[in-house]
């Protein structure tokens, strides 16, 4: 949809918009999961060591991780350190790193099959056929999404770097006056 959005809308604003609305599920999804997923490993990681998990220790590694991720260039809010505490996902069983490993699957997958790639679209609809006879990481090799090989995170990030350079131009000549 996106792509789709970006090959027909010619207004700035609109183009501004609709690549600021990517980047932002990618940071929300890419950046910010993988950032969860370490934080869900860490938890784990205590509790095989038998390290008591409790709320300051946990607050602690949370302020911590968010600052090592963020940077220093932003603020170090003290409250971000309790996020932790309402995100359910991290109770459960090691799945937050499929939003991010998912959503780079399938910008890969669908810069694939933008690029006018009959094979590429012939492989999607087979990838879409074999619903779960398989496991999920030779169906999305089926798809041609290799996700035991860096390749396909490479290229996503390729996508999202493209997208960011277009929204830095846009707003540099079209809204800086």
């Amino acid at each position: 949809m996106t792509a789709h959005l970006l090959d027909t809308q010619t207004d700035p604003a609109v183009r501004a918009y609709i690549l600021n609305y990517y980047l932002d599920g990618f940071k929300g999804t890419v950046f910010r999961q993988t950032q969860f997923a370490e934080f869900e490993h860490w938890i784990h990681q205590q509790d095989q060591e038998q390290q008591p998990l409790t709320a300051e220790t946990l607050s602690n590694y949370y302020g911590d991780l968010n600052a090592r991720y963020y940077g220093p260039q932003v603020a170090r809010d003290p409250e971000i350190a309790l996020e932790w505490a309402r995100i359910p996902h991290f109770y459960m069983n090691y799945y937050v790193y499929q939003y991010a490993t998912g959503f780079a699957a399938a910008s890969t997958l669908a810069e694939k099959i933008l690029s006018d790639d009959d094979s590429a679209t012939e492989k999607y609809i087979n990838y879409l056929k074999s619903g779960s006879s398989e496991y999920a990481i030779d169906t999305m090799k089926l798809a041609g999404v290799d996700m035991t090989k860096p390749d396909y995170l490479e290229a996503a990030f390729a996508v999202f770097e493209a997208r960011l350079d277009e929204l830095e131009s846009l707003l540099e000549t079209n809204f800086d006056k």
